[in-house]
């Protein structure tokens, strides 16, 4: 349960970024037919229903689509990872640690909390979603056919489109012939395009994501949406001549209204002041401000429905020092391969000469925060401040066999201790400034019976 509540974590932020660019891109298309910006809430709904996502160098999205990894809550320095610097520090530096003598994570309590709270909203957003249709339809029976899915009620004041397979449209009693002919063109408006399917859907993603507010500003603007649209179809159908009749209507409606049940998934006229503002000012848009509005709406709609590619960071190739016979001896490291301990953004200072001095590892760079990870399999034989000659800081020393051992410095915190045992690729601390650094950074050596080797030589390739 919790790695589903996390990936819904993950769809609402993606969700939460694309509904805010596409109320910003509503503005954009104010003038243009609004078939068009309700269309763009498909993106919406994609993006907060399918957990899966499409990579492409076109997305408009800035960040990762799996912001929280699936295993966050039994990393030992929970760490989330969104491609973006100051944004994965501000979260990082917040989350809990895990405490090693403790049998679960902090993290993974608070995760848990939150997916029982999550769910617990889902049902009873679910439960009252469904009781109120069935209430709704109870009271419903007693409605008067008319013709065809047409049907009054006494207790009906605003028309609405009810129902799923076969929806019907329930009028108020005692409308005139041509306030019936509005309506009716506006509700068959709605079943033609499967809006009633398009409500339920947009409800059931709602309750999936009931603690995002940008969703439930989304679920209120795309009905908002949904109903302009119908009335410009109707104002297109029966000419522009009819726009103050048909706003008079709507306003009538409005002060007539009576709520007969808080049925979500019943719609009708709802927005009626916006509606009416869209009706009166409503006129045929220009064929440049129709293109336009298209030629947006694709750009969006790809732009947000994909992801963003994220490489890891890679280091150039001229960064690596070919040179295999001025500093190291490589007899104990021949069928050595040795994991990355960090990619960060590239080699700030390389192995061997340095100055006045000589630099006994590579220094890579990136922010503080970032994870660091074993190289090797091994043992920690050093893990606190280290306190010789050589300013390193913080620093952890794995040994490993053959006398072979890495050194990590600089590092801002500790995951590992003293004689734990560790796997290639565990994470045992974060990137930091710690000692004599003029920025955040990892320090990195390989040792061999305590002479420093060219790290670079012994390094995995990087895919």
């Amino acid at each position: 349960m919790t790695k589903l509540f996390l990936a819904v974590l993950n769809m609402s932020l993606t969700g939460a970024f694309v509904i805010a660019a596409i109320c910003l891109a509503r503005l954009l298309l104010k003038k243009a037919p609004k078939i068009i910006s309700y269309c763009l809430w498909t993106v919406v709904g994609f993006r907060l229903l399918f957990p899966f996502s499409i990579e492409s160098v076109f997305s408009l999205v800035p960040f990762k689509a799996q912001t929280i990894p699936p295993d966050i809550v039994m990393q030992p320095i929970p760490q989330i990872d969104s491609s973006i610097s100051f944004v994965n520090n501000a979260v990082n530096n917040v989350l809990p640690a895990a405490t090693p003598a403790a049998s679960v994570n902090p993290l993974q309590i608070w995760a848990s909390v939150g997916a029982f709270v999550w769910l617990i909203g889902v049902a009873i957003m679910l439960i009252y979603g469904i009781a109120s249709f069935v209430d709704l339809k109870r009271k419903m029976q007693k409605a008067v056919w008319v013709t065809a899915n047409i049907y009054e009620e006494q207790n009906v004041k605003s028309p609405f489109v009810f129902g799923i397979f076969a929806p019907n449209i329930y009028l108020p009693i005692g409308l005139s012939l041509q306030e019936r002919e509005y309506i009716i063109l506006h509700e068959q408006t709605h079943i033609r395009r499967l809006d009633h399917i398009v409500k339920f859907t947009a409800y059931f993603i709602l309750c999936l994501h009931w603690f995002n507010p940008f969703a439930w500003a989304a679920f209120l603007l795309m009905g908002v949406d949904m109903e302009m649209s119908c009335d410009e179809r109707v104002i297109k159908e029966m000419g522009g001549e009819i726009k103050r009749d048909y706003s008079l209507l709507l306003l009538s409606l409005a002060t007539n209204r009576r709520i007969i049940s808080g049925s979500p998934l019943a719609f009708g006229e709802g927005g009626i002041k916006q509606r009416i503002k869209n009706v009166l000012n409503f006129k045929k848009p220009s064929r440049v401000i129709i293109i336009a509005a298209v030629v947006l709406v694709a750009i969006l709609s790809i732009g947000l429905a994909v992801s963003k590619i994220v490489k890891e960071p890679l280091i150039e190739t001229g960064m690596v020092n070919n040179d295999t016979t001025e500093y190291s001896n490589t007899d104990n490291l021949n069928n050595v391969s040795l994991a990355w301990p960090y990619l960060g953004e590239g080699i700030s200072s390389r192995f061997g000469p340095r100055g006045n001095g000589f630099h006994s590892g590579i220094d890579i760079a990136g922010p503080t925060g970032d994870v660091v990870v074993a190289a090797e399999t091994g043992e920690v034989i050093f893990a606190e401040l280290y306190e010789g000659e050589e300013a390193y800081g913080n620093l952890i020393i794995i040994e490993h066999p053959n006398g072979i051992q890495t050194w990590y410095a600089h590092v801002s915190t500790f995951a590992v201790s003293k004689e734990q045992k560790v796997e290639k690729g565990q994470i045992i601390g974060e990137v930091g400034a710690t000692g004599q650094a003029t920025g955040p950074h990892l320090h990195f050596e390989v040792r061999v019976n305590d002479e420093p080797l060219n790290p670079l030589l012994y390094l995995s390739p990087i895919e």
